[in-house]
């Protein structure tokens, strides 16, 4: 089996094949039919779109900012606002598994070890301030987010890269600081969004507000809290196609994902994305067109091993026996989801569900919380942070509810902004939060298990540290044999079993939810819109 990840316009079928084999089965289906060319799209509605017109989508939460070194690229954060402005290099196609390409023609393995990666540009690029997207633009980028006086959210991923060579004008090789047969994903997932150099170095302190891409769009108007505005880029690289489809795209934000689900009902909102399960049963109930793709990671508890009460095995341990994933299922999540047994969706081939985390064992729970608080004369208390989400916060009030009928154990929950979230709890190194919900949508296990888990990971919010563990997550990104990487993810999953960084009580779902006038859904990653195909037919 080749340890070659290729990219291509013309993937070959072993390549196909072997990608096919790292995905969960159940998210094959129908996903497979031929080993054509990868560039060719099966959109999930049917119709053809017409030219013009306008879309609203809504999501839960403001932008951070809209300079792709200061973001969050997540699905319900800015990953579809990054799509529309910048477009994508490559991207992750969430019903086969494959690496496909956008803005670069190829990216694939150079020479016979996977520490070194050529990337191919297309030609006749241009972002939208004229400036030519070339090899020198993106090296600008990738080294830019290397840049510790940055602060780019996407440090962690670019850290991995030792040296950038721009060997033609459309030509960059890579050179990793150590071998890594999926570095394809994570360039689809951290480092696919390429701004304008030349506004760049206009603006050093960042283009938070005035972004500069190569997308199909371009902000127009952003007010805060309330809503953007976008118009078609008349320069796109696929103008001569038609594309993109529409003349404007408008983005609003609604914090209650079910309100979003009932507007694009009443016509009110055309397009959302949801990741609470009962949200996208709504979807279906009311046959609204639901495009649903599985994923690893789901709803957790993230424990911040870093402060008092969590750094204690002890505490943690506590927490999750007090609780049942099926039960918050039935209660918050109408039995829809899935209670999840891991980190790994149980479809997955690394997962082996039998390695499931111990939870709902009320007595034990209240052995360990009398041991930690003395029998309650040193009570603990904690807070517990959650981004502003109706569906998120009843969860987190429930548990606050359980917990306090243990004695010396106070749960405080905090509600914040997704801005605030994103930049305390996901960013990593903060002590301010004890513990928190965490959402992780991870389409491939690398470049996301290793990011959540890896004691050397910018991106690890945990402070969650262990050898056998980091030596298990190497081990799995140099291969791209499914075996192997099943046999190091569950080395993974026996110890995170016994060192509790965090519990997840539901598996990862994503869906978009959009009107029957829309068509050309394709979402990539973890649940972004791809922009250059959607439309409406009338």
């Amino acid at each position: 089996m080749t340890r070659t990840s290729l990219l291509s316009l013309r993937s070959s079928c072993r390549t196909r094949r072997r990608i096919v084999a790292l995905i969960a089965a159940t998210a094959l289906a129908g996903g497979l039919a031929g080993c054509g060319n990868d560039d060719d799209t099966k959109p999930s509605a049917a119709g053809t779109p017409k030219q013009g017109g306008s879309l609203t989508m809504s999501l839960p939460g403001d932008s951070t900012s809209l300079d792709p070194f200061s973001t969050s690229y997540v699905n319900v954060a800015d990953g579809s606002r990054m799509s529309a402005l910048y477009d994508s290099l490559v991207w992750t196609d969430p019903t086969t598994g494959s690496v496909r390409p956008q803005l670069a023609e190829s990216l694939a393995v150079l020479g016979s070890k996977a520490d070194t990666w050529r990337l191919k540009l297309r030609p006749n690029v241009k972002f939208s301030d004229g400036t030519v997207l070339d090899a020198e633009a993106v090296r600008f980028n990738w080294d830019r987010h290397k840049d510790p006086k940055v602060g780019s959210f996407q440090r962690g991923a670019a850290s991995n890269i030792l040296s950038l060579t721009v060997s033609d004008p459309l030509t960059l090789d890579v050179k990793l600081i150590s071998e890594n047969a999926n570095f394809d994903h994570l360039v689809t997932r951290s480092l696919a969004f390429i701004a304008s150099p030349t506004a760049l170095r206009a603006s050093p302190t960042g283009i938070a507000d005035k972004p500069v891409g190569a997308g199909p769009y371009k902000l127009v108007t952003w007010e805060r809290g309330v809503k953007q505005t976008f118009t078609r880029n008349p320069d796109y690289w696929q103008r001569e196609k038609g594309l993109p489809h529409l003349d404007n795209l408008t983005i609003t934000v609604d914090t209650d994902v079910t309100h979003s689900v009932a507007a694009v009902d009443d016509g009110k909102t055309d397009l959302t994305v949801a990741v609470d399960p009962l949200a996208v049963a709504q979807g279906e109930d009311k046959k609204l067109g639901v495009l649903r793709i599985g994923l690893n990671g789901g709803q957790m508890v993230v424990f911040n091993m870093n402060v008092a009460p969590f750094k204690d095995l002890r505490a943690r341990r506590a927490f999750v026996f007090a609780f049942s994933g099926a039960e918050i299922n039935q209660k918050f999540f109408g039995a829809k989801g899935i209670p999840a047994k891991g980190i790994f969706a149980a479809s997955s081939p690394v997962a082996n569900i039998q390695l499931a985390a111990s939870e709902n064992d009320k007595q034990r729970a209240k052995e360990l919380f009398d041991d930690v608080t003395a029998n309650g004369t040193k009570p603990i208390k904690f807070t517990y942070w959650v981004p502003q989400a109706p569906a998120s916060i009843r969860v987190a009030e429930y548990m606050k509810q359980v917990l306090g009928t243990y004695s010396g154990v106070e749960m405080e929950v905090k509600v914040v902004d997704i801005a605030t979230y994103v930049k305390t709890v996901r960013g990593g190194g903060s002590t301010e939060w004890q513990a928190a919900l965490g959402q992780q949508w991870i389409d491939d296990p690398e470049p996301g298990i290793y990011d959540l888990l890896h004691g050397k990971s910018m991106t690890n919010n945990s402070g969650y540290e262990n050898a056998s563990v980091d030596t298990a997550l190497e081990d799995a990104r140099r291969t791209t044999d499914p075996a192997a990487r099943r046999d190091a993810y569950t080395r993974v999953q026996l110890q995170v079993n016994k060192d509790m960084p965090f519990w997840v009580y539901q598996e990862a779902v994503t869906a978009a939810i959009y009107a029957p006038r829309i068509t050309g859904v394709q979402l990539m990653n973890d649940g972004i819109v791809l922009w250059d195909r959607i439309g409406t037919t009338g």
